[in-house]
């Protein structure tokens, strides 16, 4: 029996293009040009999937997915959107969508998603009922990124953040641990309670057990009060253990028992307390490393790594790169953009430090730059961490696929030939030794402006 798609999308050419390619690969397919429409299909249709353009005229994509959801309609839905921010990713995957896909679409990828998508319905249908977010402007500062490498990341934070499943969160020093501990807290039923942080690193020893468990009046010289510790202060709410490895192993003990029973105990007294606390540990370091030199007990790592989130480092997303030097741009004082050749010497390195050392050189350039425009003097990256490459192949992160990669390259082709041609787009094509006509093709295929009735521009 051919498994019915029903596609939604109101730009009549996408629509049809769709559909054929869905029909020649064998599917039933069935259509909608808005969102009211497409609601009606899908109660009557009993589609076993749905392709559903986040931009519609009379309901936006996120809402006709909620009503889909709250209608108990069991289809998997497939996101097509050109605007793949966190909250989107986020929002969406929490409201039940298997997967999103990028404009302009890529049909061997999206062949690809749908055939998943399918297989998973048919395993297990009940999996995607996660709660809806509700109106309120979350945010999530400090998290930017387009890649597929950080889309996954947002997808894996909608589906872990409603369970009280501890996640252990890998990354280099710089990628934004916190800032996914962050997220799984914003986007939980847990964000009205306390979020409390605990870097193990930054701590003493000799104090790090009272500041974690707490103590009584008495229970050490100084003890003059009995003191609240980390624990009890997320109860109801989040713990976040940043730097795990650090925690000291007698300490370790105290903790795989506080995960595994609930409870805790303060200093000088053998009371035990309940706590309903969400765990999150992160750590930057090699947890094979660290459990072989006996610095992380094996037995709290399988307690800790329920689920896993690994953050890569910006090296292996190098596109997310301008979209954070925007972010970055955008906190100056003063209106200020970066020249082509001060973003080219950008992406030639290879970031050790990853975001927040770019975050620091665009600091740091914002106030060398002599005017409105960031040049390639005023990039002042540590020599000694520069470990550039001459082959921009060397560069290329095989994860986001062949034609991912040619489309981005392309991209930058078109844009940087645009740029040395001020605009005309006649001398643009001549720079890259093409026909005009295949330049507006390329201009439109890429989503970027043509303006209609302009021969030599």
């Amino acid at each position: 029996m051919k498994s019915r798609i029903l596609i939604v999308e109101d730009e009549k050419t996408a629509l049809h293009a769709l559909s054929s390619l869905l029909g020649d690969e064998g599917y039933d397919v069935i259509q909608a040009d808005c969102g009211e429409r497409g609601l009606q299909l899908a109660t009557r249709g009993q589609p076993d999937l749905m392709l559903l353009d986040i931009r519609l005229p009379d309901l936006d994509g996120l809402t006709m997915l909620e009503r889909l959801r709250n209608g108990h309609n069991d289809a998997a839905v497939i996101i097509m959107t050109a605007d793949t921010n966190s909250r989107n990713a986020i929002r969406a995957t929490q409201l039940g969508a298997f997967d999103y896909v990028s404009k302009p679409i890529n049909d061997d990828h999206l062949l690809v998603q749908i055939r998943r998508a399918l297989e998973y319905r048919k395993l297990e249908k009940e999996v995607r009922n996660l709660r809806s977010i509700p109106e309120s402007n979350l945010s999530i500062p400090g998290m930017v990124g387009h890649s597929l490498q950080m889309q996954e990341v947002y997808k894996l934070i909608g589906r872990v953040a409603n369970s009280p499943t501890t996640v252990l969160i890998t990354g280099e020093s710089g990628t934004g641990k916190e800032l996914v501990a962050n997220a799984i807290h914003e986007f939980s039923d847990r964000r009205n309670a306390p979020l409390v942080k605990v870097n193990c690193a930054a701590i003493p020893d000799n104090l790090l057990e009272a500041e974690l468990f707490g103590y009584e009046r008495g229970a050490f010289t100084n003890a003059l009060a009995r003191r609240i510790g980390r624990f009890e202060q997320a109860d109801g709410g989040t713990l976040f253990l940043d730097e795990i490895g650090e925690l000291p192993l007698t300490l370790q003990a105290k903790l795989l028992r506080a995960l595994q029973e609930r409870t805790i105990e303060r200093l000088g007294n053998n009371t035990p307390i309940k706590l309903d606390v969400r765990f999150i540990a992160a750590t930057a370091q090699d947890v094979d490393a660290l459990i072989a030199a006996t610095r992380l007990r094996e037995d709290l790592y399988y307690r800790l790594n329920v689920v896993s989130i690994a953050l890569p480092p910006l090296r292996e997303r190098k596109e997310d790169i301008p979209l954070l030097i925007q972010r970055f741009l955008s906190r100056s004082q003063r209106p200020v953009t970066i020249s082509p050749a001060a973003l080219d010497k950008i992406m030639a390195h290879q970031w050790p430090g990853n975001v927040r050392e770019l975050e620091n050189v665009i600091a740091r350039s914002i106030v060398l730059a002599p005017g409105e425009i960031v040049t390639p003097d005023s990039i002042q990256i540590n020599p000694r961490q520069t470990h550039a490459t001459t082959d921009w192949v060397e560069q290329v992160a095989l994860r986001d696929g062949y034609w991912n990669n040619i489309r981005k390259l392309e991209s930058h082709l078109v844009k940087t030939a645009l740029e040395e041609a001020k605009g005309n787009k006649a001398k643009a094509a001549r720079i890259l030794g093409i026909q005009r006509r295949l330049l507006y093709e390329k201009m439109t295929e890429l989503g970027l402006k043509v303006e209609e009735g302009i021969s030599n521009k």
